[in-house]
């Protein structure tokens, strides 16, 4: 029994390529970038309240929160998901 057919230990499975997370990168920045053109109003209106800290604290990182949030973490969620469709469907090569 050889080393490499030990079922103990299986064979690691590599992740995606760098192809494929630069795209997921490239629609993330896409999604964010219409989200802050969108949302500019907002934007302008949040960003005097960004810095420096005001009291209480923990109304200014709730603040954070919801915008880190809804600018970079839900589209970096949405644009992984079209981005990996998107792969999948038209530009995976075969072999």
């Amino acid at each position: 029994m050889s080393l490499d057919s030990d079922p103990r230990f299986p064979d690691p499975q590599p992740g995606p390529s760098a192809r494929r997370l630069a795209f997921r990168l490239g629609c993330t920045a896409l999604f964010s970038a219409l989200l802050l053109v969108q949302f500019r109003g907002l934007v302008a209106t949040a960003i005097p309240l960004l810095w420096p800290p005001a009291d209480p604290l923990s109304r200014w990182l709730g603040l954070v929160t919801v915008l880190v949030g809804s600018f970079f973490v839900l589209p970096g969620v949405v644009g992984s998901l079209v981005a990996d469709f998107v792969y999948d469907r038209y530009l995976e090569t075969d072999g």
